[in-house]
C-alpha cells in the first residue's frame, strides 16, 4: 500500500499522562510505529518498483562516507566522488539518469534545488546517523509531489528518537595508502560526534541532540573537507496526533575538485591523486603538454540549515490528515580560479567606470549564492473500506540571489571596490501542485492504484547587473501512473504499472546568468538583433520539457529463507535531455534536447539466507540505453547525426553481491561491485569511455558484552580490498579517480 510515512518507534510505549489524579486509570499510548512524511510503497500492496534500506543495514554500513555511497549496492544505482573517497561532494545515477532526474527527499520535503535541480548532499552530512530506513522507487512518477521523477525517488526517513535515554559518543580514524612503490599509510579522515536521547518524557515527549564533526583530506590533492553537523529534534504525542519538529544541517569547508583528469593518469598512483583545474595532452593521450594546478585559495563554504514542522492528526477511525511545513536557508560561497578572465569579462574599464590599463592577473573570484525555500505540504488520507485515498498539495517558493565579485587578483586599480560585483541578479521558483492517490481492493488478491499529479511550475529572473534581462517562464503538466498488484501465493506477486511524467528543464537551461560574464546566452528566440543589442522573446524557450512513457512489470518471491524479485521497464523518452559533449568551467556537462531516446532494462535483486548466521544477497541490471533521433551541430554548422549511439552515462551491466556472517554481537560483510563500461559523450568514441571496473569492501563490527551498562561497539572497514585502479565516471575526455586502498577504524560508545 502507497503510503507516506516515516518509522517512528520501534515498540509500543505506555506511559501516565502528567499531571492525572490519583485513582485515574492510567492512558496507554500505543504509539503507531508509522509516522507519515513520505511516500512509501509496501510489498504485496503496491505495483511500484522499489528497494528499502532499514536501520540494520544503515547502521552495519554507514561510518563516514556520504548517502549516494550507502545506496549505491541497490539496483541500477551508480556513484561518484569528485574528491575521490567518497566524502565530500558525490553524486548519484538511477538506471544511468543523473540526480537532477531523480526526486530525493527528506521526511518527504523535496531536496532537489528547485533552480539546478542537482542535490547537494554535502548539506545534510552525517544524516545517516539519525536516520531509519531509506526508500528508492525506481521509474517514471514515483513521487506524489516534488519534482515529478524521471529516474525514480529517494526518501530519506530520520528517526533518532528512542524510549530509553542514553548519551552515545562516536569517534572514527580513516588511513589511506598512498605510495608509487612502497605503500605507506596516513591518517587523513576523521570523525566526532556525540548524541543524546531523552526517551520518554512525562509520558508524551522525546528529545535528541547529535552534533559531529567530519574531517578529511581526500583523495585528490587540495580536496579536503570540514564537515560540521547537528541534528536537533522534538517529538510530542497526544491523543489523536503527533507533533514533530526538526532542526538539521551543517556548515561545511572543502576544496574545489569539480574537474576530472585525462585517462591516462590512471595507471600512475602519483598522478591519479593531482587536482588540476585545466590541462591539455599531446596527440597521443598519454602525456601532458600544459597543466594548471588548482590552487589551495580555491575552496567553499556553505550552510544549510533545515526547519521541519510535521503534524499528524486522526480526525476519525478513517481519516488522518498529515501537515508538513519547512522552512530552509542556504548561504555560502565558492571561490575559483578565474587568471584566464580579461577586463571585459570582469567588466572593469572606462564604461563601467572602473579604469585599467592591463588585464589583472592570477584572478581569483568569489560567487555567491544565497537562498530561500519555504513551502507547505498538507495530505488527508480517507479509508473507504475498499481502500485508500490521499488527496494532496504541494505549495514551495523558492528565491535567489546570485554575483561575483574578485576576490584577489594582481593589477587592479588603485582604490578598486572589493565589493564590486560585476554580475548579480535574483532567481526564483513558485512551484505548485495537486494530487490524487487511489489504491483500491478490487478482491483478497488483487489491488489496483491510480494516481494523477496537476504540477505549475513558474521561474523567474530579475533584476539583471547590466545586462539587464528579465523573464517569467510558467509550466503545467499533468502527469498520470495507473498499477495493479496480484499476490498468486503467499509468497509470490506480481505487479504492471505504466505512467507519464513530464518535467521542466533547469533554469541553467534556460539561461545560465551567473556564466553570463564569459559569454553564455539566454536560450529563448531571438527577435531582433538590431542598434548592437540582442533581443528574445522570454515566451519561446529553445529548451524542451523532458517527456517520458514508463512501463514497468515485476514479479517478486518472499519466505522465511529468500526473498527476491525480477523487473522490466521500458522508457521512451521525447526531448530527453542528453550530454552535448561538452563541459562547462565548472566541469558539469552541458545539456541539450534529444528528439526521441529509449531505455529498456532488467533488474534482479535477491537475499537468500545460506545457513543461520550467513546471508548472501546481490543485484544485478541488464540495460540497453541509446538515441532514437539526435542531431547535433558541430562548430562549422555541420549536421552530426547520432541515431543509434548510447546514450552517455549509462552503463549496459551493473552487478553487487554481498556476503554476511552476523550473529548476536558480530557483523562480517564483504561487497563486490562491478559497474560495466559507458560513454562519457554521445559522439561513442573510445576514449571518451570509463572503463568497467570490480571494487570490494569489507565492513565489520563487534559490540562488546555491556558492562556496568555501557555499550561498546567496534567497527572496522577495508575499501578497495584489492587496491584496484579505477575511474568511477567521466565527462567527455575528463574522469573521476577512485581511491586505493583505504582503511578505518572507530569506537561507538552508548551510556
Amino acid at each position: 500500500m502507497m503510503r507516506l510515512m516515516v518509522v517512528v518507534l520501534p515498540l509500543f510505549a505506555v506511559a501516565t499522562l502528567a499531571g492525572e489524579k490519583e485513582g485515574q486509570r492510567d492512558t496507554v499510548y500505543q504509539l503507531s510505529p508509522v509516522i507519515v512524511t513520505g511516500t512509501q510503497a509496501k510489498e504485496r500492496e503496491s505495483p511500484v518498483t522499489f528497494s528499502n534500506l532499514g536501520v540494520r543495514d544503515i547502521r552495519e554500513r554507514y561510518s563516514v562516507q556520504d548517502i549516494p555511497v550507502l545506496l549505491s549496492e541497490l539496483p541500477s544505482i551508480t556513484t561518484y566522488s569528485e574528491n575521490g573517497n567518497g566524502i565530500g561532494y558525490n553524486y548519484i545515477n538511477l538506471r544511468g539518469f543523473d540526480q537532477r532526474r531523480i526526486s530525493v527527499m527528506i521526511n518527504g520535503v523535496p531536496q532537489n534545488d528547485p533552480e539546478d535541480h542537482n542535490v547537494y548532499w554535502v548539506d545534510f552530512p552525517d544524516l545517516l546517523a539519525s536516520t531509519e530506513n531509506i526508500q528508492v522507487q525506481r521509474g517514471a512518477g514515483s513521487a506524489f509531489y516534488g519534482p515529478p521523477a524521471i529516474g525514480g525517488s529517494v526518501n530519506i526517513i530520520t528517526n533518532p528518537f528512542r524510549m530509553q535515554p542514553s548519551v552515545t559518543f562516536e569517534a572514527m580514524a580513516g588511513f589511506q595508502e598512498f605510495g608509487d612503490s612502497t605503500a605507506r599509510l596516513v591518517l587523513n579522515t576523521r570523525k566526532y560526534a556525540v548524541a543524546i536521547n531523552s526517551g520518554l518524557v512525562e509520558g508524551r515527549y522525546m528529545f535528541y541532540g547529535r552534533l559531529g564533526k567530519i574531517l578529511s583530506d581526500g583523495y585528490r590533492t587540495n580536496a579536503y573537507v570540514n564537515f560540521n553537523s547537528y541534528f536537533l529534534g522534538a517529538i510530542r504525542f497526544d491523543e489523536n496526533m503527533t507533533t514533530r519538529v526538526h532542526f538539521f544541517g551543517g556548515p561545511i569547508e572543502d576544496g574545489l575538485a569539480y574537474y576530472g583528469l585525462p585517462k591516462f593518469v590512471d595507471e600512475n598512483k602519483r598522478l591519479r591523486r593531482q587536482n588540476l583545474n585545466y590541462w591539455k595532452v599531446d596527440s597521443t593521450g598519454r602525456a601532458y603538454t600544459y597543466v594548471q594546478p588548482r590552487r589551495a585559495q580555491e575552496i567553499e563554504n556553505f550552510s544549510q540549515p533545515h526547519y521541519e514542522l510535521i503534524h499528524d492528526w486522526k480526525l476519525s477511525p478513517r481519516a488522518i490528515l498529515h501537515n508538513t511545513l519547512f522552512y530552509y536557508t542556504g548561504d555560502g560561497f565558492f571561490d575559483y580560479d578565474a587568471s584566464w578572465a580579461d577586463t571585459s569579462m570582469l567588466r572593469l574599464g572606462v564604461q563601467y567606470g572602473i579604469p585599467v590599463t592591463n588585464n589583472p592577473t592570477n584572478t581569483l573570484v568569489r560567487a555567491f549564492v544565497g537562498n530561500k525555500q519555504w513551502g507547505w505540504l498538507p495530505r488527508i488520507e480517507l479509508d473507504h473500506g475498499s481502500g485508500t485515498l490521499t488527496l494532496g498539495a504541494e505549495v514551495r517558493f523558492h528565491r535567489s540571489t546570485h554575483w561575483g565579485r574578485i576576490q584577489f587578483a594582481e593589477g587592479l586599480p588603485h582604490n578598486f571596490d572589493p565589493d564590486y560585483h560585476f554580475y548579480e541578479y535574483n532567481g526564483e521558483k513558485d512551484i505548485l501542485s495537486v494530487y490524487a492517490h487511489e489504491l483500491y481492493r478490487l478482491d483478497e488478491r488483487t489491488t489496483l492504484m491510480g494516481d494523477v499529479q496537476i504540477v505549475r511550475n513558474r521561474y523567474g529572473i530579475k533584476n539583471e547587473k547590466y545586462l539587464g534581462n528579465r523573464f517569467s517562464v510558467p509550466y503545467v503538466f499533468v502527469n498520470p501512473r495507473f498499477g495493479v498488484n496480484y499476490n498468486f501465493t503467499e509468497e509470490w506477486n506480481a505487479y504492471v504499472s505504466v505512467a507519464y511524467t513530464s518535467r521542466e528543464p533547469r533554469l541553467k537551461n534556460l539561461y545560465a546568468a551567473e556564466d553570463s560574464w564569459f559569454g553564455r546566452k539566454p536560450l529563448f528566440k531571438v527577435i531582433d538583433t538590431t542598434a548592437g543589442r540582442v533581443r528574445y522573446d522570454f515566451d519561446e524557450p529553445l529548451v524542451k520539457p523532458e517527456r517520458l512513457y514508463n512501463l514497468e512489470l515485476g514479479a517478486r518471491y518472499s519466505s522465511d529463507a529468500a526473498t527476491g524479485g525480477v523487473s522490466v521497464y521500458w522508457m521512451e523518452f521525447k526531448d530527453e535531455l542528453v550530454k552535448s559533449g561538452q563541459v562547462d568551467i565548472f566541469g558539469s556537462p552541458v545539456t541539450g534536447n534529444a528528439e526521441r531516446t529509449r531505455h529498456i532494462g532488467v533488474e534482479l535483486d535477491g537475499r537468500v539466507k545460506l545457513t543461520e548466521f550467513l546471508t548472501l544477497s546481490g543485484t544485478m541490471t541488464l540495460s540497453r540505453n541509446w538515441l532514437v533521433r539526435y542531431t547535433v551541430y558541430d562548430k562549422r554548422g555541420r549536421a552530426v547525426v547520432l541515431d543509434g549511439n548510447p546514450v552517455a552515462g549509462f552503463p549496459d551491466v551493473l552487478g553487487n553481491l554481498r556476503l554476511t556472517y552476523r550473529t548476536d554481537d558480530f557483523t562480517a560483510s564483504v561487497l563486490t561491485k562491478y559497474v560495466g563500461s559507458f560513454y562519457t559523450d554521445n559522439f561513442k568514441r573510445e576514449d571518451h569511455k570509463n572503463d568497467a571496473y570490480v571494487v570490494a569492501n569489507l565492513d565489520l563490527t563487534y559490540a562488546l558484552p555491556v558492562w556496568d551498562g555501557i555499550r561498546v561497539t567496534l567497527r572496522g572497514e577495508v575499501r578497495n580490498i584489492l587496491n584496484n585502479l579505477y575511474f568511477m565516471n567521466g565527462e567527455g575526455d575528463a574522469f573521476f579517480p577512485a581511491a586505493e586502498r583505504n582503511y578505518l577504524f572507530g569506537v561507538t560508545l552508548q551510556l
